[in-house]
C-alpha cells in the first residue's frame, strides 16, 4: 500500500511541475506578444503624429498627397490615406481631379477663409 501512495504523491508532484512551467512559459509568450504589439503601435502613432505635425503647420492648410508620401516611407498609398483618415483629414482634389490634397477637418473654417482672401 505505501508504493501506491509514493505512485500518487509521484503524480500530484509531476502534476504541480508541469503546470508551473506552463504557466511560465505563457507568461512569457504574453509578454514577448505584449511587446511585440506595442512596438508595431508605434511605428503608426509615429507616423500619424508626423502627418498631424505636417497638417497643422501654421502656413499651410493643405498638403499634397505627393509631399505627404516622401515624408512618410515603408507604407503603401492606402496606408497612408488610412493614416490620414484615422487623424482627422479629409481629401481634397485640384487641378480637375488629377492632384489629391489633404487637409485637417478642424482647420476647414481656416481652409475656406484663405481661398477667400485670394479671390
Amino acid at each position: 500500500m505505501s508504493e501506491g501512495w509514493w505512485a500518487l504523491g509521484g503524480v500530484v508532484v509531476g502534476a504541480f511541475a508541469s503546470g508551473a512551467i506552463n504557466l511560465l512559459l505563457q507568461k512569457r509568450q504574453f509578454t514577448h506578444e505584449k511587446e511585440m504589439h506595442v512596438l508595431k503601435n508605434q511605428a503608426s502613432e509615429n507616423v500619424k503624429s508626423l502627418l498631424t505635425e505636417m497638417l497643422s503647420h501654421k502656413s499651410y492648410t493643405d498638403r499634397s498627397f505627393d509631399a505627404i508620401r516622401k515624408k512618410v516611407g515603408g507604407y503603401t498609398d492606402d496606408q497612408i490615406r488610412q493614416f490620414l483618415h484615422e487623424v482627422g483629414a479629409k481629401i481634397a482634389n485640384r487641378d480637375n481631379g488629377e492632384k489629391e490634397w489633404w487637409y485637417l477637418a478642424s482647420r476647414e473654417a481656416e481652409r475656406i477663409a484663405k481661398r477667400e482672401r485670394r479671390s
